[in-house]
């Protein structure tokens, strides 16, 4: 008979056992290091601060800062092109003011107004058609200031005295999304709009 074949078996050794745990470390520690600056970078792109209410965790559809700044812009620029005038108010929102501008805007059946609020408390910048729900266009926001000029570009400091006059508007956000106990703050991101024309307006007081 021929002598059994015995199998040689052996399992890992200590130094093999330590080596493969260590390297598992390293891979593990790269993947944990990437996943926290992806997250840091993706809060950061949400402006999402997490100081505030619980409200702000639910919006991770928000746009990044800069595009609710070019989307401010935007939507400013519709509505002052098709504005006839500047509603004056004495009641919050004060209209013309350097934080909020009510435009009148033409219709089929008439007129109507839409609002532009800086809210310097919640940090929001809303806009808001007469009859409708405040829609907030940005958020974040540090300030917010509204420019009113003459045919000649030349600013109003006194909106209400010169209300006929004023022939040109701006608006200029300034945002910053996370928060700085967190780590997580931004870059300030300042939007500004050229000085835009009424066009629906006369150009003579």
């Amino acid at each position: 008979m021929s002598p059994a074949r015995h199998c040689s078996r052996r399992g890992f050794t200590l130094v093999e056992l330590i080596v493969g745990m260590g390297l598992s470390l390293i891979v593990m520690a790269a993947v944990l290091s990437s996943y926290i600056f992806l997250a840091r970078n993706f809060t950061r792109s949400l402006g999402i601060v997490f100081t505030r209410t619980s409200t702000d965790f639910t919006l991770v559809n928000r746009p990044s800062l800069e595009t609710q700044g070019r989307q401010t812009l935007a939507y400013f620029t519709q509505d002052v092109r098709l504005a006839t005038g500047i509603a004056v108010t004495t009641t919050t929102p004060i209209s013309p003011s350097a934080a909020a501008v009510i435009l009148t805007i033409p219709t089929a059946t008439g007129a109507t107004t839409v609002t532009y609020n800086y809210d310097a408390v919640n940090q929001t910048l809303t806009r808001t058609w007469s009859g409708r729900a405040a829609q907030v266009i940005h958020y974040n926001v540090l300030g917010c200031t509204f420019g009113y000029f003459d045919i000649s570009g030349n600013p109003y400091t006194t909106y209400e005295n010169y209300l006929g006059g004023i022939k040109q508007l701006s608006v200029a956000p300034t945002a910053q999304g996370g928060s700085e106990p967190n780590q997580t703050l931004s870059q300030v991101y300042r939007t500004e709009s050229p000085r835009l024309l009424l066009r629906n307006r006369g150009l003579l007081p």
